[in-house]
């Protein structure tokens, strides 16, 4: 290949990646983009104390605002949410996480507004008895395995899905929520 077939190839790959965006706010079909911001929450979980009890965000909100500024959103880019996502990860050096959790919930956004939640749970307490959690407690020795604590960090990343009413999917930009997990400390 010559030169200057080489030199034009190159300005195309870097005119094509250049121009694929950074933010994953324009990765939804809506004209309207959703933000959480958790106002109040329970960080420590102790998971013998909680037992049966799913763990809940106390005080949440999520609110609609327009992509463009210029952007004229009525009652069409109101929004019903209806899937919840929750990936965690492990924040303490340890490798295992809790599992992935999904359930279906109907939450709806007016276009512009917000919906404000309380109690709502974002982890069910069954998955307290699943690795790595169950390590924290007494018939499985207290301790995790993998950092040798008494306690487990984990962020929680919750996204939430759904559709506005004239179709368009949408969703929430993922927010991780910091919990400390441990067992009669």
């Amino acid at each position: 290949m010559n030169r200057p077939a080489v030199a034009l190839l190159a300005c195309l790959s870097l005119a094509v990646l250049s121009c694929g965006g950074n933010s994953t706010l324009d990765n939804t079909e809506a004209e309207v983009v959703l933000t959480v911001d958790i106002d109040e929450y329970n960080p420590d979980i102790d998971i013998c104390l909680f037992a049966g009890l799913d763990v809940a965000i106390s005080s949440m909100s999520i609110d609609s605002r327009a992509k463009s500024p210029a952007a004229n959103i009525g009652p069409n880019q109101d929004v019903t949410l209806t899937r919840w996502v929750v990936k965690p990860y492990r924040t303490d050096g340890g490798a295992t996480a809790s599992p992935e959790w999904s359930y279906d919930l109907a939450v709806f956004v007016p276009a512009g507004g917000n919906a404000d939640l309380e109690n709502y749970r974002i982890y069910p307490a069954e998955y307290f008895d699943v690795e790595p959690l169950l390590w924290l407690t007494p018939a499985y020795g207290g301790v995790d395995p993998e950092t040798g604590n008494r306690n487990i960090r984990q962020s929680l990343t919750l996204q939430l899905f759904g559709r506005t009413v004239s179709g368009k999917a949408v969703a929430t930009e993922p927010i991780p929520v910091a919990f400390n997990f441990t067992c009669g400390n």
